[in-house]
């Protein structure tokens, strides 16, 4: 069983824990989908969960679409991304995800596309920090990219930099943070050498200082990625969070897209009961026709570094759908449980 951080990117990209938190420490942080800056024309955000509470808790955000116009930043960088989910939580120690979709992302002449990206973060007691990025076929301006794992991957563009899996660490006497991007595009101008766009998708940030006291023992599972859709042979992409509330009640949400008859569903509401399996209502899109659904996610967790997690999703209401007979491997992503067993 994998310690959890939250969520959600369904793809989201379902990429981490909702849960909340009592007083052994002072938590914060926040997580997002992707963030651009375009000084001509300001900062464009999507799937952005706000900062997290002093005193724990849970944050999250999620969009079956997330994309970012050109018209939005004066033709200078332009995204398209799916399955966007954001998630941040506090209780031991503060964890956070983001996570998202086929994407592509053109910016001051340059064009980078992935399948899948995700980033996660943990501030813990100690005090310590770790975190770590995914991304699935990368490719930057043509070039297939090979991703090493390492922190701050560095490639250069004709006209500025693309840093994977960028992590900013800070451990200072009993607090810690961390910061990490799954991708961070800058350019600048190379006549005046003024910045022209900074880019971030899927970059969380979390923050702890601790303090003496016993946490409490709260249950989640969080988590993003993408199956084969057994019934449809489709790309299903997914984000997910789910959760109990210190005072017993349910959080989280759920977004999903199978791609192969564009069926889409995003959540309203979700109902946790404290196992690997969660139910709730939202609404959901197939073949043009849209209404209310409900639908029942089961997930298992088989360790790092995620291809052995499962994922199925069944729907009813507007439309039946089921993805599989059974709870199909993930292509790509993670799921992670957090005090509980979900094997």
């Amino acid at each position: 069983m994998k310690k959890l951080l939250l969520f959600t990117t369904m793809t989201a990209a379902l990429n981490l824990a909702l849960i909340f938190s009592a007083g052994a420490a002072t938590y914060g942080g926040s997580a997002t989908g992707a963030q651009v800056t375009v000084p001509a024309t300001g900062t464009a955000i999507r799937a952005a969960t706000g900062t997290l509470s002093i005193s724990g808790g849970a944050a999250e955000a999620a969009l079956l679409v997330g994309d970012i116009p050109g018209s939005a930043t004066a033709g200078v960088a332009s995204l398209a991304a799916g399955a966007m989910h954001s998630a941040i939580v506090g209780v031991d120690e503060t964890r956070g995800e983001a996570s998202m979709a086929d994407i592509t992302l053109t910016v001051s002449n340059n064009t980078v596309t992935a399948d899948f990206l995700m980033a996660r973060s943990t501030a813990s007691c100690g005090p310590a920090v770790t975190g770590n990025s995914r991304l699935t076929n990368l490719v930057i301006n043509g070039q297939a990219i090979t991703v090493t794992g390492a922190p701050n991957q560095t490639v250069a563009l004709p006209n500025g930099t693309a840093i994977i899996n960028e992590q900013i660490p800070s451990v200072v006497g009993t607090s810690a943070e961390l910061t990490v991007n799954a991708l961070h595009v800058t350019t600048t101008d190379p006549v005046t050498q003024q910045q022209l766009a900074d880019v971030l998708l899927a970059t969380v940030d979390a923050k702890i200082d601790c303090a003496a006291g016993s946490p409490p023992n709260h249950h989640s599972v969080t988590g993003g990625g993408w199956i084969i859709a057994e019934t449809t042979g489709g790309k299903g992409t997914f984000g997910l969070v789910a959760g109990d509330k210190p005072d017993g009640s349910s959080m989280g949400h759920l977004v999903y897209i199978d791609h192969a008859i564009d069926l889409r569903v995003q959540s309203t509401s979700v109902t946790f009961n404290g196992t690997c399996t969660f139910s709730g209502e939202g609404t959901g899109t197939m073949s043009g026709v849209s209404g209310p659904v409900s639908f029942t996610v089961a997930v298992t967790d088989h360790g790092e570094p995620g291809t052995a997690d499962t994922f199925q999703i069944n729907v009813s209401g507007q439309f039946q759908y089921d993805s599989s007979l059974n709870p199909q491997p993930l292509s790509d992503g993670n799921i992670q449980s957090h005090n509980l067993f979900c094997p």
